[in-house]
Formats: C-alpha cells, sequence, structure tokens
C-alpha cells in the first residue's frame, strides 16, 4: 500500500472495521464461554474440552485489547486531524 497521509475518510473506513472486528472477537470470547458452561461431566475428555476451551477464550480476550486499543489509536488521530 501507498504511505500516504490519512485524511477523515480513511480513519472513519479504519475505524468502521475495527468496530466491526471488535464485534466479532467480543461475539467469540460469548462462544467459548458458553461452550465450556455446556461442557459437563468430569472425564478427562470433558476435562480437556474445558481448558482448550479456555485457551482459546483467553486468545480472542487478547484479540478484543488489541482492537480496543487499535480503536483507541485511530480515534485519537482523527480527534488530531479534526482538532
Amino acid at each position: 500500500m501507498e504511505n500516504e497521509k490519512e485524511t477523515a475518510g480513511t480513519i472513519n473506513a479504519r475505524l468502521e472495521i475495527l468496530y466491526k472486528g471488535v464485534i466479532s472477537e467480543e461475539n467469540s470470547v460469548q462462544y467459548y464461554e458458553t461452550l465450556i458452561e455446556k461442557s459437563s461431566g468430569d472425564s478427562d475428555e470433558a476435562i480437556g474440552q474445558r481448558r482448550m476451551y479456555e485457551d482459546l477464550r483467553q486468545e480472542e480476550l487478547k484479540h478484543v485489547e488489541r482492537f480496543k486499543t487499535l480503536i483507541a489509536h485511530w480515534e485519537e488521530q482523527l480527534r488530531q486531524l479534526e482538532g
């Protein structure tokens, strides 16, 4: 991509994608929480499933935080541009 100056339009386009992305990641966190709740029993398989679902949930939480960091960055860039 060309390294051109950002405009309000380009930043708003970035933010639109980020807003959708963070919702998707938050939905993934909820999905794994649901799977954890629904996996029952104390068999090795059930315990392994819950552990894996929790690992995946934790990974999605990292993604949510990254999206929020990017959103904050680009919202600040937009505020400065519109300053």
